[in-house]
């Protein structure tokens, strides 16, 4: 959906000779489907559920973006961006109509800069090296490595932060490569450095490859004032039919103990028509401090009825050494011994 502006005040007409284009438009993903769950704890100990949920294998979200031309090659841009419960309508969080995204900036031939609240550059760009986008699976492959590791803080970090009072400058690329940087002011008097957020990552992209290797920093990021540091590299390669990728992310808190977790996904997807991709996928997580590991293994189909319409099935099968394992982080469902598993049939809408 777009539109252009019908008039202007006089004054401004009698100033500008050429009135700008603008565009507004409207966006959104509807995701829902019927969930299987395994070894669920419960008070008899053990049980299993068969869940409505929405918002799995990608966020149910609504948005609107929108672009003024300002002339040589220079745009005003901006972005909000909602995420709700399909179930029931609800907001993710409450009192926070635009939680996911919101901010306005520009572009031009030296790059986009924005301001306001947005996703990492972890979460914009690493998703497209993960197993969780790769398969279909979306939060239950992500669920096991992220609940496991304590308290969402130590997750594999593929799936970003949103960050607020952020400045968020990429560069225009050049021979393949182009970089960018965040920093998010904490906004606390006499304090800068209490909850600021550093971001930093260069990518390259030629022919069938993509890269990329980042940088986070958040203070306060935990309990106790800890601060979290975060790295991650990842890649995908196409060839004909066939799409793989890989990352790897090691975050770490500055606490006594200096707790870790490092994950390892990694995933491939084949189109056996242009209709029907069959997909599989690994998570393999290490942590100190004698906390043992985990894995999750994923195998999924994805059928395309339309360019904006796909069902898919998929299945995943969590282990952890030192939690109990909880494949669906986003919905607590903690499992009653070291494994679980489930199996997901859902529908997605792109608009």
């Amino acid at each position: 959906m777009s539109s252009k502006a019908l008039a202007v005040p006089v004054s401004m007409a009698m100033c500008s000779p050429v009135l700008a284009q603008s565009s507004v438009s409207l966006y959104g993903v509807l995701d829902a489907g019927i969930t299987y769950t395994s070894n669920i704890s419960n008070a008899s100990g053990r049980g299993r559920a068969i869940q409505f949920q929405d918002g799995i294998i990608q966020p149910t979200q609504w948005g609107m973006t929108g672009a003024e031309d300002l002339g040589g090659g220079v745009k005003a841009i901006f972005k909000l961006e909602n995420g709700f419960q399909l179930s029931n309508g609800s907001l993710i969080s409450n009192g926070s109509i635009f939680n996911r995204k919101a901010y306005v900036g520009f572009t031009g031939p030296w790059g986009k800069i924005t301001l306001g609240r947005d996703f990492d550059f972890i979460g914009e760009t690493f998703a497209g090296y993960s197993n969780a986008v790769i398969t279909p699976s979306g939060l239950l492959g992500w669920g096991l490595s992220s609940y496991a590791s304590g308290g969402y803080i130590l997750d594999n970090r593929v799936w970003g932060d949103q960050v607020s009072n952020a400045v968020k400058y990429l560069s225009p690329t050049f021979g393949g490569a182009s970089a960018g940087a965040m920093y998010a002011f904490g906004n606390t008097p006499g304090s800068l450095g209490t909850n600021q957020v550093m971001n930093f990552i260069v990518n390259y992209a030629q022919g069938n490859f993509a890269g990329s290797v980042s940088y986070f920093s958040q203070h306060n990021a935990a309990s106790g004032s800890a601060n979290e540091i975060v790295w991650a590299a990842g890649g995908a390669y196409s060839l004909g039919a066939l799409h793989v990728v890989a990352n790897l992310a090691s975050a770490e808190l500055s606490s006594a103990t200096k707790p870790r977790a490092t994950t390892l996904e990694t995933g491939a997807q084949y189109f056996v028509r242009p209709d029907l991709a069959l997909s599989l996928g690994y998570t393999q997580q290490w942590r100190n401090n004698d906390l043992g590991s985990a894995n999750t293994f994923i195998v999924g189909a994805d059928y395309l009825l339309s360019k904006r319409t796909d069902a898919y099935l998929v299945g995943v099968l969590g282990h952890d050494h030192a939690y109990a394992a909880q494949v669906e982080a986003a919905f607590g469902a903690p499992s009653s011994s070291d494994m679980q598993s489930a199996v997901r049939v859902g529908i997605r809408h792109h608009f």
